[in-house]
């Protein structure tokens, strides 16, 4: 039966994890974009998921009290915020409930200790970095909701002021080059004023922007680094290192193109917790997986008596390591390998780990836990931003002996769907 084109009227219930609100219509699971819930709508159908129909929003009926006005005017066209118009308490429960369905509903876990969800410090302007997309005109933006469109946007509410006003000069910057840039990032790091912008590219680097962006840098001072980069090239001018801070007195120095956490003081805060529940001492030999640069590792080996950290970028193994130099820290054995392949050679190997750091990419770490589950470690502390895959990986080391003790919903990304997570799981 074709259900593509049907009207009617739908109580939004819920919140998918995702940027629709859930209803039923005669039994059948609705999902609708930019929708609350308690709404009651009026909806048209555009598509047959098999499990469930995806619907438009033709009229609000009887706005749900959740409701707030989004003060962002790209609103329902960009879609890079699409609950901004759910109230932020509302965001949060709904966050803190979908990490407990996919636990219950995908994992089939039970006797766990789901903690209450920690919001985050800023619910605006609290990105330390944005990545934008970039056209052919060489136009900055984001992508339209559900599409490959992209909106140009001359500022960001959930961006750091200090990233924000710099998006006029990443578009500046971008005009003036021949080399294709397909995304821009602007990155802000913890000394005052410090901001790098990093494209990149498709295809190859055109070496006229060599001079080209080396002018940029000299009347623009304001900016300290500017970087591109391609499959297998890349090219600095100034100063493309960013000073990152931790509350343990640690300096990091990274690269501006490497991974760090978007959300300066919510990833101080899951620092905080991650080291609380690892309860790490002198006598801990640790294995961290997707260690990145070292947002973890440094604060970790500075409580253990080693800590052997795993990661598959190479500028974040080069990062780390000169961190790791930098803070005198010499009990970490940075290893630069596919994470599969690294775990499969320690167990081989016969190396044991009391506690293991868990943070993998949203694809999570399946296939991991026959490896991980021989190594014997009696915690496994895993930090996740995707609540499917988190309770996948679970499952099976449920499976392999290790027990879901516990659970914290930490919110990074306010008015947005996405939500991270701090799991312990023991022996």
């Amino acid at each position: 039966m074709n259900s593509r084109g049907k009207e009617f009227t739908l109580k939004i219930n819920s919140l998918a994890y995702g940027p629709y609100g859930v209803g039923r219509n005669e039994g059948q699971v609705i999902m609708v974009p930019i929708t609350a819930p308690g709404d009651e709508v009026e909806v048209q159908t555009v598509e047959d998921r098999g499990n469930y129909l995806l619907a438009k929003l033709s009229r609000l009926i009887n706005p749900s009290p959740l409701r707030q006005s989004p003060p962002c005017p790209y609103f329902g066209t960009c879609g890079g915020c699409p609950w901004q118009h759910i109230q932020y308490k509302a965001q949060l429960a709904a966050k803190e409930k979908s990490v407990g369905d996919a636990l219950r509903r995908i994992g089939k876990l039970d006797g766990f200790e789901l903690l209450p969800i920690l919001p985050s410090p800023q619910e605006y302007h609290y990105r330390r970095r944005i990545r934008l997309q970039a056209d052919d005109q060489k136009r900055l933006g984001f992508h339209r909701a559900f599409s490959r469109e992209l909106i140009e946007i001359d500022s960001c509410l959930i961006a750091n002021p200090q990233v924000d006003r710099h998006l006029s000069h990443a578009r500046e910057w971008i005009r003036g080059l021949r080399t294709h840039i397909q995304q821009m990032e602007i990155i802000e790091g913890d000394e005052k004023g410090q901001v790098v912008l990093a494209g990149k590219a498709e295809g190859g680097f055109v070496p006229e922007d060599d001079s080209a962006s080396s002018r940029f840098l000299e009347t623009h001072k304001e900016i300290n680094g500017l970087i591109l980069f391609g499959r297998g090239w890349r090219r600095s001018w100034g100063q493309g290192k960013l000073l990152i801070r931790s509350e343990d007195g640690l300096r990091m120095e990274i690269d501006g193109e490497v991974f760090t956490q978007v959300n300066r003081e919510g990833n101080r805060q899951l620092l905080r917790e991650l080291l609380q529940w690892g309860e790490f001492h002198d006598q801990d030999r640790v294995l961290e997986l997707y260690s990145g640069a070292g947002n973890f590792t440094l604060s970790v080996a500075m409580r253990s008596q080693e800590v052997v950290a795993v990661e598959g970028n190479p500028r974040s193994v080069e990062n780390g390591k000169i961190n790791s130099r930098l803070n005198r820290l010499e009990n970490i054995r940075w290893v630069r390998s596919h994470v599969p392949r690294a775990v499969k050679q320690v167990r081989e190997k016969g190396e044991r780990f009391s506690k293991i750091v868990l943070n993998p990419p949203r694809s999570g770490a399946k296939e991991l836990e026959a490896d991980l589950a021989a190594l014997e470690a009696e915690k496994i502390l895993y930090v996740s931003c995707n609540p499917p895959t988190l309770a996948r990986d679970l499952a099976a080391l449920n499976k392999k002996g290790y027990k879901l003790t516990r659970i914290q919903p930490i919110d990074l990304f306010p008015h947005t769907f996405h939500v991270e997570a701090l799991a312990e799981i023991v022996r």
